[in-house]
């Protein structure tokens, strides 16, 4: 009777772990949505509050779509008639421009990497739960708002608010869910919850165009922005009820321990949050890290990442976090899916004083350094063609990261 009451609690446990990332999961769904959605919107937003670029544009009000219009200027434009005497094209702001890419980059992807930075400290050393709590609740404030914006100047401030919201999610639920997990589970979580960067982005396209086509109210747009922000509002809700601050693991000692035995078992039994699983179970969980193959590309890779992650693999198979980073940046549909295993690597070499920083201070290097890397490829088209430098930049440079993960499992 003892041991069926202990397999329960275990399994309670275990139970409230995966609700807790699945609600962390949703918060970075609707962060993700609410980050992607001007993408979406921004034409029919900048006709309304008038910002960005003019272009010639097929006429919405008519049922036939004339693909003449792109090249024609404003005279050109409004001079091209159907039979009817109807405008086939009409010059209005196109969603572009200078302006939309002051709301798409630096309004929201500097303060996002800036404030991470700031964040990730804050989570470290103070209740994490309590800063994505506020983030979530700032991200949720600055969407719902956006709905009922009524200059550019307002979605400026509004973008910035989004941007620092968001950017708590990762850092600090990273560190989260890095205590909440035993290490036989951890990178599979970390794959689990960055499903919610494709899952929001995804859902964008289907928020942006759907909503915004119904009209609703003659809004528009706008509910667009309105649906995401009740959707926040629920996140927010979920995550204060259901997800609790885990305790802060000492990984050093674990690791201490585990380099003294020299055993990838012991490193299982040292720690106290690894304790439900057995030897046998752990060997299950690296037999399953080898023989599951993705069904998909995208999520479903983020899954797969994270299976191979734990360091009794990495001990057992010649290191394959490594190897799992270095072939998914061979491969063209898994190039993006790596930050599960990527993450629980990344968690695992850091002390757990500094886990939220460690991975503000990732992402922004990341977006700032390489997000910006592309701007290399026009100079470079002048010195080969337009198609050899797209080819050194991509594959090239997919194919350089996957070497130089593979060199990296030699020393990590």
């Amino acid at each position: 009777m003892e041991y069926s009451v202990t397999k329960m609690v275990k399994k309670e446990g275990s139970g409230v772990r995966y609700l807790s990332l699945g609600v962390m999961t949703y918060v970075y769904v609707v962060g993700e949505l609410s980050h992607f959605l001007l993408g979406i919107v921004s034409r029919p937003m900048s006709q309304e509050l008038h910002y960005g670029d003019h272009a010639c544009l097929p006429n919405p009000n008519i049922s036939l779509q004339s693909d003449e219009c792109r090249p024609l200027d404003a005279t050109s434009c409004n001079d091209l008639l159907e039979g009817d005497n109807q405008t086939t094209c009409v010059w209005d702001y196109s969603g572009l421009g200078l302006q939309y890419q002051v709301l798409a980059g630096p309004a929201f992807v500097a303060v996002f990497t800036t404030a991470g930075v700031i964040i990730g400290v804050i989570s470290d050393r103070f209740n994490r739960k309590l800063v994505v709590l506020v983030c979530c609740m700032a991200l949720t404030l600055a969407t719902g708002l956006t709905g009922a914006a009524m200059a550019y100047w307002q979605l400026v401030i509004l973008r910035m608010i989004m941007g620092a919201g968001e950017s708590a999610f990762t850092p600090a639920c990273s560190s989260m869910i890095s205590d909440m997990f035993p290490e036989s589970r951890r990178a599979l979580a970390l794959g689990i919850f960055n499903w919610g960067v494709y899952f929001g982005y995804g859902l964008s396209y289907a928020v942006g165009n759907f909503i915004t086509a119904e009209n609703i109210a003659d809004m528009g747009w706008r509910w667009s922005y309105i649906v995401t922000g009740m959707m926040g509002v629920v996140a927010t809700l979920l995550f204060f009820l259901v997800v609790k601050e885990p305790p802060r693991s000492s990984q050093a000692e674990v690791r201490s321990v585990a380099q003294l035995a020299d055993n990838p078992i012991t490193t299982s039994k040292a720690s106290g949050s690894d304790s439900e699983d057995s030897d046998t179970e752990m060997h299950n969980n690296v037999a399953k890290s080898i023989a599951m193959s993705p069904t998909g590309s995208q999520s479903k890779q983020g899954l797969l990442g994270g299976r191979s992650g734990p360091k009794e693999v990495a001990k057992a198979l010649f290191k394959p976090p490594m190897l799992m980073l270095a072939l998914a940046a061979c491969i063209r549909h898994t190039a993006e899916m790596w930050f599960g295993v990527l993450f629980a690597v990344l968690l695992e070499l850091v002390p757990d004083t500094v886990q939220s920083t460690s991975i503000a201070v990732f992402l922004f290097v990341m977006n700032n350094v390489g997000g910006n890397v592309p701007v290399v490829v026009d100079p470079l088209s002048h010195l080969l063609t337009y198609r050899g430098a797209l080819y050194i930049m991509y594959p090239g440079m997919y194919l350089a990261s996957s070497v130089f993960f593979f060199l990296t499992s030699f020393l990590v």
